[in-house]
């Protein structure tokens, strides 16, 4: 039994061996080390476009490996974030190697290759995020994938005891709670990345993780503003355009799609919190910028796969 990313109901899966297609339904195809040891338990929870797995094992020596090899044109991209619970676990990934232990969080990209050695007894929560969901949030992950965050304090415990909370509870949760549930998760989850500043960074790439995080605060703040611009923005933070243009290129983005992304994320979480007709949706795209509804129409199927009308409708489909 497993739960496929789109579904909506919890799944309890018993690995009593090892067995690589149920590891690569559940997490992503990669190979594991000792695995004739292992006794595993997941619980797997849907959440929207997020999956929360409950692990727990008991083996001997056992290392999880994803290689070059293990990687193919047609794969899926995420990100997985690990917080332990019990045990501690090892991470190997972008020439950067973190401990992790009960009150830390630490991130894996599917798109590199990584090494995780897991301690014999180990109870974790792993949260599945697809990667375009999780960049639309966080322009800055590249800076703590492969790091220890400390999340035994402020935003941090807000976002394990949520997921925590989650995994113990989402049998008793319908669709549309479980989408806001998950909603919440990767807010949680975002903030906590863009307040992140690992102590290791330079002191001009911490500079322009600062700038950066301001920079994304005043989008946030006027998303509703149709002149919002390179020009406002950089204005508004005191900054050139120049210089705000090169940070955002720096993490891969130009500002303008950034400030798309966030509208239609915007867009597309209120359509969802709102639920079937309380709000026309041509009055949640005029709220977060969109003048021309038709071209929110197609910005949204271009980003989401699907037309807002059909979320809006309720339909169980997957948008990314």
């Amino acid at each position: 039994m497993h739960a496929e990313p789109g579904a909506r109901r919890p799944s309890v899966v018993e690995m009593p061996t090892y067995a690589p297609e149920t590891i690569s339904r559940l997490f992503i195809n990669l190979e594991v080390d000792s695995a004739e040891r292992i006794n595993s338990r997941f619980l797997v929870s849907p959440m929207g476009e997020l999956s929360l797995i409950r692990s727990s094992h008991i083996s001997r020596n056992c290392v999880s490996r994803r290689l070059q090899r293990h990687m193919t044109d047609g794969d899926s991209s995420y990100f997985f974030a690990c917080a332990p619970l019990q045990g501690q676990l090892r991470i190997q990934h972008l020439g950067r190697s973190c401990l992790l232990k009960c009150g830390d969080l630490g991130f894996v990209t599917t798109d590199e290759e990584y090494v995780i050695e897991m301690s014999d007894t180990l109870d974790a929560l792993w949260l599945r995020i697809p990667a375009a969901l999780l960049l639309s949030h966080v322009a800055g992950m590249k800076d703590v994938v492969g790091r220890t965050i400390d999340v035994s304090r402020g935003i941090g415990v807000a976002a394990t005891e949520l997921m925590l909370v989650s995994s113990r509870t989402s049998d008793d949760l319908g669709d549309r709670a479980a989408r806001l549930v998950g909603q919440s998760i990767l807010g949680f989850i975002g903030e906590l990345v863009n307040s992140t500043q690992p102590g290791d960074l330079s002191q001009s790439t911490a500079y322009r993780r600062k700038i950066l995080g301001r920079a994304m605060d005043f989008v946030e703040q006027h998303l509703g503003d149709e002149a919002l611009n390179p020009e406002a923005i950089a204005h508004g933070i005191g900054i050139g355009r120049r210089y705000l243009s090169q940070i955002f290129a720096d993490e891969g983005l130009s500002v303008m799609r950034w400030v798309l992304q966030r509208r239609l994320e915007r867009c597309r979480m209120e359509i969802e919190r709102c639920g079937l007709g309380s709000v026309p949706i041509h009055e949640i795209a005029y709220r977060f910028g969109f003048s021309n509804i038709s071209s929110f129409n197609r910005a949204f199927k271009a980003h989401f796969g699907c037309s807002p009308r059909l979320l809006f409708s309720g339909a169980d489909t997957l948008l990314h």
